[in-house]
């Protein structure tokens, strides 16, 4: 999610034919909120900035907590992506949903409720006594988890003031690089919870977080103030949540993961591969039809937004950025832990820089926006550094001692940053290209790629971590994840080099220029 930090394209200078006449794309609300004192404002900032920072735990400590996971419920290591991809799925799959539901409604609910329901699951999935609860549950709390950042993005924008709102989503953005740095330290230190069965640290880490989670919750019940969605009456607003689009882009994700994940397991040639993996594109494909079918004003995935220059080629690129930190946090959290023996604070400070290199380049960006404002020349600096990171990776023997300091603390802060700005360039790129009245289409189609890239290349590790035996203890296996992934990047830089067109946007004085924006993580 992004928001406009000096506005390239403001509604008066938006041509009428740019404009759709549904309500669903008018971003402002129908009944604005009655101005509240500053101290509430921030207040409720806290609340919205604790979801945003919680979601991102619920997926950056796991890189730490796989391998006590998969040892306790007997999880194949084939399988183990799911212990993240399993959160990360149906959380892509239902943003755009909720956001659906948050304009047609009312965004408080939308928020308090799933907060609620998160907080419930996180504290049922610390009972569970086997993987296939587990995976259950925390697909159930990807959807609860899915409901804060579209629903919290609404209610930022009805409470704050328009000349507030940049340093609002300025520090909610910040949430986002802060969770991520401390999540898996976090996890390293709950990991000294010496007891097993249900005592274990991870089952701990589930009910920390529903401890922090239910009472910020219910209070946001009380704290967020009433307020109603888009004026359409009842049948209207029910043809409009777009069920038939959403279930099926759900059923496509989850199939598309399954594949490759049982095609890891059993083999490409088998149907438990085959049959799920083809469903999957036959589902997508039906799916990007339904969404031409439908009216103006109805379609969950407006079909416009593919027709916006840019727009397209920024999203297939957004599919690899998330991919680069999941995949090899993943592999070096399991080298470290389980090949080489160290405890999980260890692995977690080792992977630190990481995190530390991203919220120090989010904390750059956001001080000298200038920087992302032209996306093309920081999105190829950005993926010329992540494939120097992948480099020193492979040339990595031991992972530990003076090899980790020849290769992987410069890689990871080189990559990492580089990353970071790949992240955030892109993030700018879409929201300039489209106009004011799509934004909030745009931000969540763009976090939906996130989150579905980053699925699809876990998957896709542990399908190549596989080849040889010994997965990751045989680090040949870890080079060819590697590999694959440098690769990808190479070629998604070459793609967004020959297609990738510099656009200026007209201001209310006629001259031409590109936004400055400050992104939401």
């Amino acid at each position: 999610m992004i928001h406009d930090k000096v506005n390239p394209v403001t509604p008066s200078t938006s041509t009428p034919s740019s404009r759709s006449e549904s309500p669903m794309d008018d971003p402002k609300p129908s009944d604005p909120i009655e101005k509240l004192p500053q101290g509430r404002k921030y207040g409720l900032l806290a609340i919205f900035s604790l979801a945003l920072f919680i979601d991102i735990w619920c997926w950056s400590a796991f890189f730490i907590f796989t391998g006590p996971i998969s040892d306790d419920l007997q999880v194949p290591f084939s399988e183990q992506s799911w212990v993240i991809t399993s959160y990360a799925v149906t959380f892509a799959a239902f943003l755009l949903f909720w956001g659906r539901v948050s304009d047609l409604y009312s965004a408080k609910p939308v928020f308090s409720y799933g907060f609620i329901l998160l907080g419930i699951t996180n504290l049922v999935i610390s009972f569970v006594p086997d993987k296939y609860s587990f995976f259950v549950l925390r697909a159930i709390s990807g959807i609860a988890g899915a409901c804060l950042v579209p629903a919290a993005f609404r209610l930022i924008v009805r409470v704050f003031e328009p000349e507030e709102l940049n340093k609002a989503f300025t520090l909610y953005g910040l949430s986002g690089p802060l969770g991520n740095v401390t999540g898996s330290i976090v996890a390293g230190f709950i990991q000294y919870i010496p007891n097993g069965g249900q005592m274990s640290a991870w089952r701990w880490f589930f009910r920390i977080l529903c401890i922090m989670i239910l009472p910020v919750a219910v209070g946001s019940l009380y704290l967020i103030p009433n307020s109603k969605g888009s004026n359409a009456d009842t049948e209207s607003k029910w043809k409009r949540l777009d069920l038939l689009g959403a279930g099926s882009m759900l059923a496509a994700i989850v199939l598309l993961i399954l594949g490759l994940t049982l095609g890891a397991s059993y083999g490409w040639k088998t149907p438990g591969f085959l049959v799920p993996f083809l469903l999957s594109w036959a589902l997508f494909g039906f799916f990007f039809y339904w969404e031409t079918v439908l009216p103006e004003g109805y379609a969950i995935f407006p079909t416009k937004t593919w027709r916006i220059p840019n727009f397209p080629i920024l999203i297939i690129f957004a599919l690899f950025v998330y991919g680069w930190w999941a995949v090899n946090n993943l592999a070096f959290a399991g080298i470290f832990m389980s090949v080489r023996g160290e405890k999980a604070i260890v692995a977690a400070v080792r992977l630190l820089p990481q995190g530390v290199a991203a919220a120090l380049m989010a904390i750059v960006l956001t001080l000298y926006p200038v920087l992302s404002v032209k996306p093309r020349v920081p999105i190829v600096v950005g993926g010329v550094l992540g494939i120097v990171g992948y480099i020193l990776f492979t040339r990595s023997g031991t992972q530990v001692g003076a090899d980790y300091w020849r290769y992987l603390f410069p890689a990871f802060l080189i990559g990492s940053a580089g990353n970071f700005t790949m992240f955030n360039a892109t993030s700018v790129g879409v929201m300039i290209s489209v106009p004011p009245e799509m934004a909030g289409v745009a931000g969540a189609v763009l976090q939906v790629a996130f989150q579905i890239g980053s699925a699809v290349a876990l998957a896709v590790q542990s399908g190549l971590e596989t080849i040889n035996p010994g997965s990751i203890s045989n680090f040949q296996n870890v080079q060819a994840s590697f590999y694959f992934e440098m690769g990808w990047e190479i070629v998604w830089v070459i793609v967004f080099l020959l297609f990738y067109r510099p656009k200026k946007t007209p201001t209310p004085g006629g001259a031409a220029e590109e936004g400055v924006l400050a992104i939401v993580a």
